[in-house]
């Protein structure tokens, strides 16, 4: 029986379907973290395919997560304030965070100043860690909203073009091209406010991953931030002074939001599944090696020239292409890696047997 490649997305949690996509044509399951807010869910948050999963992978005590659901309800009223950051970063003492402000917080997970409170009980952690997390969302979702809002305007200005030069049959794919190219222009036109700062959100995600009971279960983290593979280098090499390994790259087409209604995408599930599962057949036995190969590492590389081959005839009817490029490394799992990351002793995980490498998937 074939073994399933089942993968974890990170560090974002609740991701919009279109995040998860090209990592579905991959992946035989892929799995995400949500967190304790039923109150106030995403509005797109139905909409994860079903071989996409989300679960929270750690619970707070009951006093932390009323104080959660508190907070998140106050935070859907403050996106101005998050997005102008006009008060200071968190500062709030432990004894009056509470009433800490939305704007204080949010202005913590840009700037990335560390707070000086020594020895934080867990639970603590933990609702610090899902609040950053949240704030992440919200600011994900708002920014959708503003590029949605200008693509719109963009669609306006190409339909007021098209009335200046008249519709003339002739012109009609011309028009529509330059139509194109002014939403996309507009969308990379937007407002360029504070931006998150990656390194907080990675280690935040990263308190929940050392505590799920689950991560083992997951040969491989995929991700669409760069920063999560430099971080993770970082701390492998500081521990094994080797750096890790780049073991293969795939290019995929770009993949549209639509993807289930979308035709061609199914042809191409179609076109690469023998080829795909070879691909994840060599990765898992990578996985599952404290040290790789050279028969193992050629093995992966063909089978990865074969899987872009397979789908080498979609690439000429889609107008962009994204890499999706595997680190492996050797000899520790990531959840050890992430321990290190965060630095979160109270939770050192179980050692991973010697036969065993953490894997990690950049797209970009």
């Amino acid at each position: 029986m074939r073994q399933s490649l089942n993968a974890l997305f990170s560090p974002e949690t609740s991701p919009h379907p279109s995040d998860l996509q090209p990592f579905r044509l991959l992946c035989d399951a892929l799995f995400f973290y949500t967190l304790p807010d039923a109150n106030t869910p995403l509005a797109d948050k139905n909409e994860t395919p079903e071989s996409s999963i989300g679960y929270t992978p750690v619970q707070l005590s009951d006093r932390e997560q009323d104080r959660f659901h508190s907070l998140a309800k106050e935070l859907r009223g403050h996106e101005a304030e998050f997005h102008s950051g006009l008060l200071a970063s968190l500062s709030a003492g432990h004894a009056d965070r509470d009433e800490a402000t939305v704007g204080a917080l949010a202005a913590s997970l840009r700037s990335g100043t560390p707070t000086d409170r020594p020895q934080q009980a867990e639970n603590e952690v933990l609702w610090q860690a899902m609040l950053i997390l949240k704030l992440a969302e919200m600011f994900r979702e708002e920014e959708r909203e503003i590029n949605q809002g200008f693509m719109a305007i963009s669609g306006k200005e190409a339909e007021l073009f098209a009335a200046i030069r008249g519709d003339a049959s002739g012109e009609e794919e011309e028009d529509e091209e330059e139509g194109q190219a002014l939403r996309e222009l507009a969308a990379s036109a937007g407002p360029s406010g504070p931006t998150i700062n990656v390194a907080r959100l990675i280690k935040a995600w990263g308190r929940l991953y050392t505590r799920d009971p689950r991560a083992p279960e997951f040969p491989l983290l995929v991700t669409t931030h760069e920063e999560v593979q430099g971080l993770l280098a970082e701390r492998y090499e500081a521990l094994t002074g080797k750096p890790s390994r780049l073991l293969v790259s795939l290019i995929l087409p770009t993949q549209k939001e639509n993807m289930a209604d979308d035709a061609q995408t199914e042809a191409l599930k179609t076109a690469i599944e023998a080829a795909r599962v070879h691909f994840n057949r060599e990765l898992l036995g990578v996985a599952a090696s404290g040290t790789i190969s050279a028969e193992q590492l050629t093995a992966l590389q063909g089978a990865g020239n074969e899987l872009n081959r397979a789908s080498l005839p979609f690439l000429e009817n889609r107008p962009t292409e994204k890499g999706l490029r595997f680190y492996a490394y050797e000899g520790t799992t990531l959840r050890d890696l992430f321990t290190e990351l965060t630095g979160t002793p109270m939770a050192k995980p179980k050692q991973g047997p010697a036969t065993t490498t953490g894997l990690l998937a950049v797209l970009s």
